[in-house]
């Protein structure tokens, strides 16, 4: 009898040392993975659960430099405009200055001493953030705020391409793949009745391999109707935002934000030729480039006549020094302050 359990045991040991074994091996590999992309172990920052957001960063609203004074508000008698932009860790700007983030640039730019009335500009900008989490956050804030705004402004883009490129759904969002889990960890499935065991696969690490393998090496077919799907519900998403916006007698815009893959536009050759030595432009990056310009492709080409639409797709071209951080993404202070000058000259345009 105990040879044959022993028999019996072998397969079920190499089993086990397996499946812990590959576990290993992907930790090793996306943790590797994100001191390469984001110079850290993790990737996002650290967070707060939410009841409507469904998670907010712990150091809250990220401050803004460049508001008017309490003496230009209280000269301008209580005549304030109020601006909120929403977006990522791109429009957040945690990695640089608080002076030296696109609203606090921005706001500079608006309250240049001749403007009337004042600027309010508020950073509501979060990492990891996508259209869907800021649809949600921005419905937190319209409720609990005292004071709504007059222009409310999305800057989108990546974290939507991310998103889909990695998961093939129009709901995914950072940490997607961990909160289905301990959501469909509950009755499920007859497996549901070990939840913790049920939730600690959905959180694996070798599910998230398998996840950022499909944004790296498959190659995403612009025809694809998972694709198409996704983007007809990211522009119903946009037309309730500027509907909820309006009910509060606000205006919407949404600007597709720029970065180094999907530029169309005409760059210095010298700059091209450094911003070529970023990491993330190599070809061990495989089809992330291509399934990057597929998916932000789509989604421009079904918002392009929509009235709240801007593409900002080639805003940073003229620039003369390289603005991208090593992820392609991420701007430097120059690369906001561009953006940032270019909102000014559009809400201008618009008549601020």
């Amino acid at each position: 009898m105990k040879s044959i359990s022993r028999i019996l045991w072998l397969p079920v040991k190499w089993l086990l040392l397996l499946v812990v074994g590959l576990e290993v091996f992907c930790f090793l590999v996306i943790t590797a993975t994100n001191f390469l992309i984001y110079g850290h172990p993790w990737e996002g920052s650290r967070v707060d659960y939410d009841a409507y957001a469904i998670f907010l960063n712990v150091e809250g609203v990220q401050p803004t430099t460049g508001n008017p004074s309490g003496a230009a508000l209280a000269a301008a008698g209580g005549r304030v405009r109020r601006l909120w932009l929403l977006g990522g860790s791109t429009m957040r700007g945690g990695w640089v200055k608080p002076e030296e983030t696109i609203p606090s640039y921005l706001a500079a730019e608006l309250n240049r001493p001749r403007a009337k009335p004042p600027v309010i500009v508020t950073n509501y900008g979060e990492n990891s953030f996508n259209s869907l989490l800021e649809t949600k956050y921005l419905q937190k804030l319209l409720l609990e705020s005292p004071e709504p705004p007059d222009l409310v402004i999305f800057y989108d883009g990546a974290n939507d391409c991310s998103y889909f490129n990695q998961y093939r759904t129009s709901q995914a969002h950072h940490g997607y793949h961990s909160l289905r889990g301990l959501v469909e960890s509950h009755r499920r499935s007859y497996l549901s009745l070990l939840k913790p065991l049920n939730a600690a696969l959905y959180a694996s690490f070798s599910r998230e391999l398998i996840y950022k393998l499909r944004q790296t090496v498959m190659p995403l077919d612009p025809t694809d109707p998972a694709l198409m799907e996704m983007v007809r519900a990211t522009a119903r998403r946009y037309e309730h935002v500027e509907k909820l916006t309006s009910a509060y007698g606000a205006a919407f815009l949404l600007v597709w934000q720029p970065f180094l893959w999907v530029e169309t536009g005409e760059v210095d050759p010298g700059v091209k030729a450094r911003e070529q030595q970023l990491a993330v432009m190599g070809s061990r990056f495989l089809k992330v480039r291509h399934n990057f310009a597929v998916t932000y492709d789509a989604l421009a080409a079904q918002l392009k006549n929509r009235p709240f639409f801007v593409d900002f797709r080639n805003a940073l071209c003229p620039r003369r020094t390289p603005v991208y951080e090593a992820d392609g993404v991420h701007l430097k202070p120059t690369g906001n302050r561009m953006v940032a000058q270019a909102l000014a000259r559009l809400l201008t345009a618009r008549g601020w």
